[in-house]
């Protein structure tokens, strides 16, 4: 990334791709950058930028990630701009909205490899690493409104969102996954209750939607009203995001919804349009801070010991009854060593308002297999 600097002497040599090409000498007190070793003036309209507005500065500029250079300014309030340039450094606009529709698309078409790797790592991969390449440096430099802007920009290129309600979809009442693995969109639904006080667990757990496994959680997006935490079961190979997202227009309440990436799919009952952003609010996140992706836990399941099943779990008595003690015929038992056993208070967050393979009694009590609904 090239350093802002002021009032240094112009010089003909080439600065990589911004090759500007300009041979007037700025006044003095041009507003200069320089690429490697060599200090260039920037321009709007072909004349030398010597002052901005009251209370913004030039912070960086970036000659080489976009096709066009970038500059990138902040005001003293802390609020973000970004300027970008032709290839002799003279100012093109300061949004995408202004460049004509063949520039957008050269751009995003420019950084649309890294978005996509991003895709495929946090949403597709069991535990993805970190990304290789200078690019994910640079787009965590980038201003958000920038960032947020390219990705909306290419998530119009990909597959479109679906929505499911509380009820059926009127499609279809299954799900298929990667290897021949197919859910049903009702076990899905039954998932929703648990998204509520998730943000609240230091060390959130869900039932798997296969209902033969405790999964561990990672908070990954916490604030204005939404909560998301991040949901791994490798026994099928699918990655859920599940969490709470305010209305769409109201003041008071949160829906709560199911995120399945790998198919394009959410889970909620939530009014149309509360959720469209949501793929976009995750990917830029992650895009944030290339530590975020490559902090993601390997540690997904919640292993328990070889006599201790699922079926015992939903019979818990939370009054004081171990989970090592108590055995039922129900339920599959989880083979494994005792990394680490659930509390009562997590056995009854993992299993709250769900029925596994239940059926309930006239009494509203859940036979072996399920729990009390909450």
């Amino acid at each position: 990334m090239g350093m802002i600097v002021e009032e240094r002497p112009v010089t003909d040599q080439n600065p990589g791709r911004s090759t500007p090409e300009q041979s007037a000498q700025p006044e003095k007190g041009a507003l200069m950058v320089r690429v490697g070793q060599v200090d260039y003036p920037l321009r709007i309209r072909g004349k030398p930028v010597t002052r901005l507005y009251p209370g913004w500065r030039a912070v960086a500029f970036e000659p080489a990630l976009l096709p066009m250079p970038l500059l990138y300014l902040r005001d003293d309030e802390g609020r973000d701009a970004f300027w970008l340039f032709d290839r002799t450094l003279n100012y093109r606009a300061s949004a995408l909205a202004d460049l004509r529709p063949e520039e957008r698309s050269m751009i995003v078409g420019a950084i649309a490899p890294f978005f996509h790797t991003l895709r495929k790592s946090v949403f597709c991969e069991m535990c993805p690493g970190p990304i290789s390449g200078a690019a994910p440096a640079a787009v965590a430099r980038m201003p958000a409104l920038l960032r947020d802007d390219l990705l909306n920009r290419w998530l119009e290129s990909q597959p479109p969102l679906r929505q499911v309600g509380a009820g059926s979809d009127g499609e279809r009442s299954s799900l298929a996954l990667q290897d021949g693995v197919v859910f049903d969109i009702a076990v899905l639904q039954q998932m929703l209750p648990a998204a509520h006080g998730l943000a609240e667990q230091a060390e959130p757990v869900v039932l798997s939607p296969t209902g033969r496994s405790v999964l561990r959680g990672h908070h990954v997006l916490v604030g204005n009203g939404f909560s998301v935490t991040r949901f791994v079961d490798p026994e099928v190979n699918a990655v859920f995001y599940l969490g709470v997202a305010p209305e769409l227009g109201a003041k008071e309440g949160a829906s709560p919804f199911l995120y399945c990436p790998q198919v394009d799919l959410i889970v909620s009952a939530a009014a149309s349009g509360t959720l469209d952003a949501l793929p976009r609010r995750l990917l830029s996140w992650f895009a944030a801070d290339p530590a975020r992706a490559a902090a993601l836990p390997r540690q997904t399941v919640v292993r328990m010991s070889a006599g201790f099943s699922l079926g015992s779990a939903s019979l818990l008595s939370l009054g004081g009854t171990t989970a090592q003690t108590v055995r039922s015929e129900a339920g599959a038992a989880i083979a494994g060593p005792v990394d680490d056993l659930l509390s009562e208070a997590q056995v009854g967050d993992a299993f709250q308002g769900r029925f596994v393979g239940a059926a309930t009694t006239p009494e509203g009590e859940a036979t072996a297999g399920g729990v009390p609904e909450a």
